[in-house]
């Protein structure tokens, strides 16, 4: 159980590091879905400000992480298909899982599905999630432009070294 717990905060602190920079879209998919077989990607290749990876970065690491462990990803026939474009100042990405084991709603949100809502709120848009037969699917439309709150603790999670924090926050 500890094991599993620091392998999913370690997945998570990577999706971040990731993020630190301006990164493209379909960069971003790629890193974090690996075996290019397995997925399709369609979309026009956007290159995102720091903020946006950030948020996007762990919405989509949540995704994949999920789409690994009991979605379309987990069965060796299981695909998944991710699309975005932009529409009217929007972001709108559609994830679509399928060959995998029918989606399940769990009986109580867990953190990953409370991490991609939290992510796209931010972003001043929203993630609806749908549990299917086929497979879960995500739709997620965010605001072109929003930006990810510079928070103290966003801040402690980037690439600063503890010594340039002021005193009172060591």
């Amino acid at each position: 159980m500890a094991g599993d717990f620091a392998q999913v905060l370690e997945g998570r602190v990577a999706a971040l590091k990731r993020a630190a920079t301006k990164a493209s879209l379909k960069t971003l998919l790629e890193q974090e879905l690996g075996d290019p077989v397995r997925y399709a990607l369609d979309g026009p290749d956007i290159v995102l400000h720091p903020d946006w990876s950030f948020a996007l970065s762990l919405l989509l690491h949540e995704l994949a992480a999920n789409a690994r462990c009991h979605g379309s990803l987990s069965t060796p026939t299981g695909r998944l298909a991710v699309l975005w474009y932009i529409d009217n100042g929007e972001l709108i990405l559609s994830w679509q899982e399928s060959g995998g084991a029918p989606a399940a709603r769990p009986l109580s949100p867990g953190v990953g599905h409370l991490l991609v809502r939290h992510a796209a709120a931010k972003l001043k848009g929203l993630a609806n999630i749908f549990y299917l037969v086929e497979g879960l699917r995500c739709e997620v439309r965010v605001s072109l432009e929003a930006q990810w709150p510079q928070s103290r603790a966003a801040m402690l999670v980037g690439s600063r070294p503890t010594n340039a924090l002021p005193e009172h926050a060591r």
